[in-house]
């Protein structure tokens, strides 16, 4: 048996991924960075900055700049002749050019930048979605995923951002866009978001986690291995109770101060920045395969419950091995011996009527069912502590720090500015 990395060959789209980027950098530009309120302040350049580093006024550029070029590529895509560009950008372009004045009034300027932002957010929805469908769907889930995921929410703006309804609506967008997105991403990132909303949900209202909507028959963890509340009750049988450390939900502190990192996970296998697989360790493919071997188990069981007259083979095969060793004269060597062929022939003449009916089923759901097994263990990646289990430690060090920066950048930015921020804004539905 011959098993591939994934379910069905997906034909995935590039502009799709790059359309769910482009609103995660609108919603960006909108609600997390700052506006200019004069000059940008100079570099220093005894180093060179990196991106979370950046100016307002050149983080500000930069997201227009992208909006430019995705909409390059839609356009090419759509086969719009490009002697014809659309430009949409321009408006707020000139808003943002007179925010670094030094002339009066530095307020109002802000907010007409702020307000192009807004006709360009509609714009941007209304011409992808008249190029394609699934571009605007595209961009409206990576708007309202960063806005799910900004940073410094509240107790009450992460319960409205993780609200079964909002989370339900952002599942079915990933699972339009499923083929369009790079494999396994869309499926692994609406599991990761359902574990969330649960371990929102239970820290908000201080309770017991609800029983594990993951696949059952998860194998036990590998000792010492210590993990989430949600993925311990997913990877733990059901024979064995949960422990005191896994039946208790994370703190809504913890949540909050790791939702920002958790987006920018989902973020980059979205947008093709990480690919899934690239996620797994040997033992993620090593559980993956034990879930699969499971499954072909449970249709032999199937298999045997419509044969029921195999039951009877078996019975009088062991009859027959009963009077084998007592009736027939002989050696004990030579009776045992003759008992052992008949049972082994038997044996095998039952499992080939089996594998008549097996095997054909097998070979139609080995693809499905293994990408869907890779799916389970790239949700289980994908997902950051406090409600996933911890990675690599390198990696999850790198990824808090990329975070981190992030975000002090994005609150440097805002510092000053009355209408920056998500406090500010109230929360948008999906």
């Amino acid at each position: 048996m011959t098993v591939t990395d994934g379910s069905a060959a997906a034909a995935t789209d590039p502009v799709a991924s790059a359309c769910l980027r482009l609103g995660w950098r609108m919603e960006e530009l909108f609600s997390h960075f700052g506006v200019p309120e004069g000059p940008p302040h100079p570099y220093d350049f005894g180093h060179l900055p990196g991106l979370g580093l950046l100016t307002s006024y050149d983080q500000q550029r930069l997201g227009l700049d992208e909006v430019d070029f995705v909409v390059s590529q839609v356009t090419s895509k759509a086969g719009r002749p490009a002697a014809v560009p659309l430009s949409l950008t321009t408006d707020a372009r000139s808003k943002l050019e007179a925010t670094i004045s030094k002339a009066t009034g530095a307020a109002s300027r802000r907010q007409e930048y702020r307000l192009a932002l807004g006709d360009l957010h509609v714009n941007l929805l209304v011409t992808l979605t008249a190029a394609n469908s699934s571009y605007g769907k595209a961009y409206g889930l990576g708007r309202a995923l960063a806005d799910t995921t900004c940073p410094h929410q509240t107790r009450d703006q992460l319960a409205t951002s993780f609200e079964s309804h909002r989370i339900g609506q952002l599942n079915v967008w990933l699972d339009e866009l499923a083929s369009l997105l790079p494999e396994h991403a869309a499926r692994a990132v609406a599991t990761s978001l359902g574990w969330w909303q649960q371990a929102v949900t239970a820290a908000l209202a201080g309770s017991a986690p609800s029983p594990p909507s993951s696949p059952d028959g998860f194998p036990s963890r590998q000792a010492g291995q210590r993990g989430s509340w949600r993925l311990g009750a997913a990877l733990t049988p059901q024979r064995r109770r949960a422990g005191p450390a896994e039946s208790e939900p994370p703190s809504i502190d913890s949540l909050a101060a790791s939702v920002v990192r958790q987006g920018a996970l989902w973020r980059s296998v979205l947008d093709g920045d990480k690919l899934c697989t690239d996620l797994l360790t040997p033992q993620d493919y090593l559980r993956a395969g034990e879930r699969l071997a499971q499954h072909y188990a449970g249709l032999v069981r199937q298999a045997l419950r419509t044969m029921p007259w195999l039951l009877a083979v078996l019975l009088l095969l062991l009859l027959a091995v009963v009077l084998v060793l007592v009736f027939i004269p002989g050696s004990a060597v030579a009776r045992t011996a003759t008992a052992v062929a008949a049972v082994a022939g038997t044996l095998s003449g039952i499992w080939k009527l089996i594998r008549t009916r097996v095997a054909p089923v097998a070979a139609q759901l080995e693809k499905p069912l293994w990408g869907a097994e890779l799916n389970t263990a790239t949700a289980e990646a994908v997902t950051c502590p406090p409600v996933g289990t911890p990675r690599d430690p390198a990696w999850e060090n790198a990824s808090g720090h990329h975070a981190t920066e992030t975000t002090s950048a994005q609150s440097g930015d805002a510092a000053g500015d009355p209408v920056a921020g998500p406090a500010a804004q109230g929360r948008t539905s999906p």
